[in-house]
């Protein structure tokens, strides 16, 4: 073994002699890879933690061990291959990413990180040599589609090999550790908030572009004046978010490089507003290069179109993108051509593009880093709607701007809709950020694959390592605390609950728990009930705190005026608004009084939060017990059931029953908040492991495992499932075993296997194709099959074939150019080029499923047709 103490010395050095000095994070973490440890770093986007990654690549060749490098996304896994190929020499570096095999051999190995836990399951041969493994973007644990498989990595990897974790900054670092600890052994934990340049945040209110901040996290005075006055300006609008126009854009640019802000990208989150704001540049003239900018430029843009046919060039607009970026810009989203995007991207390193316009594929990690970021908005779209960014989203995209080594700061401008809130603004730029959720579920194929070397045992001891049962078994501690809690409020209720006939506490127990009323019953409840609404919100007072429900929420608020029919209410997060009694759907119950600031306005934003503090006070308790969770509940609850034995008892005939059970509603809603809590902690304690349970017993009984007195072993189909990694996998293995010999030639195997992509974007109408067509509504008939089956078991797993473009990927492997797959499919050209290497990726998985079946060779001269020139 090589002193590594003096190989991080030189590793240091190395950097220093180019100017690069080293922060101590990054030492620490080197240092703890020095001795043999792991490392989890989290640290902000650019703060340079794949200096760590390279060290673990440094210390593998010099130890004579491999080193596999993953990346979330192919795109990332191409760009870390391209560079570590240049300084290392491209004997040293190879590639896999399921639709490409570059150089297998090579002692540096980048991959995606599906192909690292393929590797792990199959029992590669290459795992016994490696010794150092980087998971890149560890952060996502927490996504709901490709969290798992981070996971089973994490799970799977052998013990001699040494991880090195790289995350953005979460919230929940100690609890990542304890779990990487509790799976891994020895790992050190290495933080840094520190950015290695600066960040300025600004909003750009009309021709102006202000500072966020004023004094320490508050937002900027003088902001909020310009917002304001922006709004009094604007127009009545049923939509307050107004849509940047050409000219505003021109203008931004024009702004951005007087202040010396430019390169930038702008985030505006539509791939046909990124696409129009190209087009509207190049309409208007729009030059933002210098001569031998244009030439450096158009050299690379000239070979690009090279590779392409003219065909394929009108396909992709190509020309209208190269005329852009020999302007000086472009756009950057996914359904951009994959080539067109690599060359935007390299384009933007070289310093020779000024303002790229981006979705959010560039948060995902492309190391593309700018002076400047802008948001036109804070919403994106989440594949069904529009929603609010997170602060984790919203920092990591910010995170682009300032290019370590170039800038003094970097900036990011958010431009200032007419309903943008400062305030919330600067909360979200402060940098707090989410805490990691795990999403992990066992899949089949995991299923089948653990099973094929452990005993169901070990295999379901495993499950119970994730990150996802070591966050459910510190919640039930959690759980339990508060459900003690609880049990001290029911017995502080039950102390005052009297009543002298009878066991008041037994009869409204029994009373809660028979059901529903008669129907004539719960329309009387209905109408006592708006009595009891109309009459609270008559006797409001101000200065009181009352909890009510408003549109299906539960609110607590602070009256400040009442009059003309209508109450003022400061809820607790100092928002103020109107209450009329038709918007309430319970009682104003009175919970506690607050003192309102004497003298002072509550137009005043300090004079309101402070209300609003004392409101969180006062309710704190209540809110965490959920005493007021029945204002939800319907009126129904309120009718008097019919039975003989809740008419016998005692407390029946009380006359004062009815205030007996005004004051009992809080009892009951500690009853069902405990019980809530009891069901929670039951769900929790073992869960994935009875995930696991059921995903074998569906197995179990399509025989594709088989159970025995000695325990679950693999049944004659399990090999083949083994091999096919995709969402809708069991599917798949389903519609692979009914195929008869000869009913598919390598195109229709093409399209196919593009119905188990789960792509939504490929649509499900059926194939034209008579042969096609019967196959995709028998995938149908199997998929609804398996729903019903794990709905059986409990748990869900398969989702719908997707078969609409299943005729286009069977043209395009007989021949078909792809401008008329385009055509004929309606895609952007980025979205079929992705589409097309994952029905790639899918046919080596099927040739491979497929041993000594007909269908294997199919597959693979399926595959082979779909590997058309430059684009695939």
């Amino acid at each position: 073994m090589p002193d590594t103490s003096l190989l991080l010395t030189d590793y240091v050095e190395s950097y220093a002699a180019r100017g690069i000095h080293l922060d101590p994070f990054q030492i620490e973490a080197c240092q703890a890879l020095d001795n043999g440890r792991d490392v989890l770093v989290s640290a902000p986007t650019g703060s340079g933690k794949t200096v760590v990654a390279h060290y673990a690549v440094t210390l593998a060749l010099a130890s004579s061990r491999r080193c596999i490098y993953t990346a979330p996304i192919k795109a990332l896994s191409n760009q870390k291959h391209a560079e570590l190929a240049r300084t290392l020499g491209e004997d040293n570096v190879g590639l896999l990413t399921g639709d490409v095999t570059i150089n297998r051999d090579a002692p540096i190995l980048i991959v995606t990180t599906e192909v690292l836990r393929n590797m792990l399951f199959q029992g590669a041969p290459e795992i016994d040599d490696v010794g150092y493994v980087v998971l890149d973007e560890v952060h996502y644990l927490a996504d709901r589609d490709r969290g798992p498989v981070w996971e089973e990595v994490i799970l799977s990897l052998p013990a001699h090999v040494r991880l090195v974790s790289l995350s953005a900054t979460v919230a929940n670092s100690g609890e990542v550790i304890g779990w990487l600890r509790s799976v891994r052994g020895s790992t050190e934990l290495i933080k840094s908030d520190v950015r290695p340049v600066p960040l300025d945040q600004h909003v750009a209110v009309g021709r102006r572009i202000l500072p966020l901040y004023g004094e320490g996290d508050e937002a900027s005075s003088a902001l909020i004046r310009a917002l304001r006055a922006q709004a009094d300006r604007a127009p009545e609008r049923h939509d307050r978010r107004r849509r940047l126009t050409d000219s505003d854009r021109r203008r931004l640019i024009e702004t951005l490089e007087d202040r010396d802000m430019l390169p930038a990208i702008e985030f505006i989150f539509s791939r046909k507003g990124c696409d129009m704001a190209v087009r509207a540049l190049i309409k208007a003239d729009v030059w933002l290069t210098s001569r031998a900018e244009q030439n450096a430029i158009r050299e690379q843009v000239d070979e690009l179109r090279d590779t392409l046919s003219e065909s394929d060039r009108r396909a992709v607009h190509f020309e209208t993108s190269a005329s852009a970026l020999v302007r000086g810009f472009g756009a950057h989203h996914a359904g951009v051509l994959p080539a067109l995007k690599s060359l935007t991207e390299r384009l933007m390193e070289q310093g020779l593009l000024r303002i790229v316009y981006a979705t959010g594929t560039l948060a995902l990690g492309i190391d593309m880093p700018v002076r400047s970021v802008v948001l036109e908005e804070l919403r994106r779209f989440d594949g069904q709607g529009f929603v609010d960014l997170s602060a984790t989203e919203y920092t990591q995209l910010i995170g682009r701007a300032g290019r370590r080594g170039k800038d003094l700061v970097g900036n990011a401008v958010v431009i200032g809709s007419d309903d943008l809130d400062a305030w919330a603004l600067a909360d979200l730029g402060s940098g707090r950020v989410e805490p990691l959720v795990s999403a992990f579920t066992p899949s089949y194929n995991t299923v089948v694959n653990l099973l094929a070397d452990q005993t169901y045992s070990a295999a379901r001891d495993l499950m119970g390592a994730s990150f996802a049962q070591y966050q459910r078994n510190a919640d039930l501690g959690q759980i339990e605390a508060r459900a003690q809690r609880i049990r001290r409020g029911i017995q502080t209720e039950e102390a005052h609950l009297t009543c002298e006939r009878g066991d008041l506490m037994e009869y409204l127990r029994k009373r809660a728990a028979l059901g529903r009323a008669a129907k004539s019953a719960r329309k009387q409840a209905k109408r006592t009930y708006r009595t009891r609404i109309a009459q609270s919100f008559e006797a409001a007072r101000t200065g009181v705190l009352y909890a009510f429900a408003r549109g299906g929420v539960l609110e607590y608020g602070v009256v400040l005026s009442v009059g003309d029919g209508k109450l003022r209410i400061l809820d607790w997060y100092g928002q103020m608004s109107w209450l009329r009694e038709g918007d309430l759907s319970s009682e104003l119950r009175e919970v506690g009084e607050v003192v309102l600031p004497h003298g002072r306005s509550m137009r005043d934003r300090d004079a309101r939060e402070q209300v609003a503090e004392a409101i969180i006070e006062a309710v704190d308790e209540r809110s965490e017990l959920g005493l007021d969770r029945d204002l939800l509940d319907s009126w129904d609850r309120f009718a008097e059931p019919r039975d003989e034995v809740l008419a016998d008892h005692p407390c029946h005939t009380c006359p004062d029953l009815e205030s007996h059970i005004k004051a009992g509603e809080s009892l009951l809603s500690l009853d069902a908040r405990l019980r809530e809590l009891q069901e929670m902690a039951e769900s929790f304690q073992d869960s994935v492991g009875r995930e696991f349970d059921k995903t074998v017993g569906v197995l179990v009984e399509l025989g594709i495992l088989q159970r025995s007195d000695e325990g679950v072993y693999l049944g004659p189909g399990a090999p083949m499932l083994r091999e096919l990694h995709v969402d809708s996998d069991l599917l798949l293995y389903q519609c692979l075993s009914e195929l008869r010999e000869g009913q598919l030639d390598s195109a229709s195997m093409a399209g196919w296997a593009s119905m188990f992509l789960a792509d939504d974007r490929l649509g499900s109408s059926l194939p034209h194709s008579g042969a096609l067509a019967g196959l995709a509504r028998r995938a149908g008939q199997q998929a609804e099959f398996l729903q019903d089956l794990e709905l059986r078991y409990e748990i869900t797993r398969t989702g719908v074939p997707t078969p609409g473009c299943a005729d286009i990927f069977a043209g395009w492997v007989s021949g078909a150019t792809l401008e008329e797959c385009l055509a004929a499919s309606g895609m952007a050209a980025g979205d079929f080029i992705t589409a097309a290497r994952r029905v790639v990726d899918l046919l080596g998985q099927i040739a491979q499923a497929g041993g000594e079946f007909w269908f294997a060779d199919v597959a693979r001269k399926a595959r082979s047709g779909m590997q058309r020139g430059e684009l695939l």
